[in-house]
């Protein structure tokens, strides 16, 4: 396997429309690294350029220390599963798998070793005499994922591999190519507009934005410091919750004011944004640092706020709370024994130490 370098790359269509500018990225031998952001964000125009589908028209890329700015797609040494599976519909299962490495002259033998090795990794032996329009979704994914398999190439890249598969199957199908990861050690980058998919699949993550990258980070790192706005909303399901309002102080208690409800901060908080006071900012809050104080059940600072309930969305094991308080709609993330009705007044505990300030104009985090 090897490593992928990314160093200012840019592409740039009709001379001014910027579709990814000036990424660096690392990714190291056997890692997991996955690109995600928002529709027209640049993550799959990257994937393309790594795999030499798009002409950069800035920086460079290197696969295993060699500059492939040049060499063709063929000559790179890297496999590529599409979102659409991209299987030839006249050919057989096997067919399909073995193609590429006919048109490469392997010897027959050990394209039938190489063809029967990966369906006995993705437990499709039995298909591989199907064409692919007898076969499911999903089983139609695991063609495409052995057919790039038996290349045992350097670097595998996954251009939305899940997005046509219902959401069972993309569960299932998440699992398969995390263990698939684990089983061939392999050098894998993953292109996915689902936050989900990227939580639990990468070893780091790369969110983009607007053709820009805006953090590279291990997933929990990105959930818990998130750099600005952008990539606290994006990252989490349900998102953070983003209230407007001011620094102030009263004494010396700093507090924040949303206009209609104010919320004393902590000790640390009140150190960090002293230099802020009358600063216009954010605060950020996730639905599930929000609680009913009666079942917290734990030892953590938190500061009471009154809410009316808008919508109540039971998920089974918790509920949804979409609320307002003050002039801000917000989302609260509840045990399910808190089951409130439509228009009722509640009083909800928040952990100020899991708050989130960032710049109200720029955007960046401030804590």
């Amino acid at each position: 396997m090897a490593d992928v370098v990314l160093r200012n790359v840019r592409k740039v269509y009709d001379k001014d429309v910027v579709a990814v500018d000036n990424a660096n990225i690392d990714i190291n031998d056997k890692e997991f690294v996955v690109l995600v952001g928002p529709s027209g964000c640049g993550k799959s125009t990257t994937l393309r350029m790594i795999a030499g589908l798009e002409e950069i028209s800035g920086g460079e890329i290197y696969i295993d220390g060699t500059l492939v700015n040049d060499i063709p797609p063929k000559d790179r040494d890297i496999a590529m599963v599409f979102q659409n599976y991209a299987l030839y519909p006249h050919m057989t299962v096997y067919q399909n798998m073995a193609f590429g490495l006919k048109l490469r002259k392997f010897p027959k033998s050990e394209i039938d070793e190489r063809v029967l090795e990966a369906a006995d990794i993705l437990g499709i032996e039995d298909l591989l005499e199907r064409k692919p329009k007898a076969l499911s979704g999903g089983q139609r994914q695991r063609v495409a994922v052995g057919r790039a398999i038996v290349r045992k190439p350097k670097v595998f890249l996954f251009d939305e591999p899940l997005s046509n598969l219902d959401a069972k199957l993309r569960v299932q199908m998440r699992a398969e190519i995390s263990k698939l990861h684990k089983r061939l050690e392999a050098t894998m980058v993953y292109v996915t507009h689902d936050q989900v998919e990227a939580m639990t699949m990468g070893d780091r993550i790369v969110v983009m934005r607007d053709a820009q990258i805006q953090q590279i980070d291990a997933p929990l790192k990105l959930y818990n410091d998130p750099v600005n706005q952008f990539v606290a909303g994006f990252i989490g399901s349900p998102s953070m919750n983003f209230v407007r309002g001011k620094i102030i102080s009263e004494g010396e208690q700093i507090i924040f004011d949303e206009g209609k409800v104010q919320i004393p901060l902590s000790n640390s908080q009140s150190e960090k944004l002293s230099s802020h006071l009358g600063s216009e900012v954010l605060w950020g809050i996730r639905p599930e640092d929000i609680y009913d104080p009666d079942t917290i059940g734990r030892d953590v600072t938190t500061v009471e706020i009154n809410a009316k309930v808008e919508v109540v969305e039971p998920m089974g094991n918790e509920v949804f709370l979409n609320l307002t308080t003050g002039t801000t709609p917000f989302v609260a993330r509840v045990d399910p024994l808190s089951m409130p009705q439509v228009d009722q007044k509640i009083k909800l505990a928040v952990d100020i130490d899991k708050a989130h300030f960032f710049d109200a104009d720029s955007e960046t985090k401030l804590t």
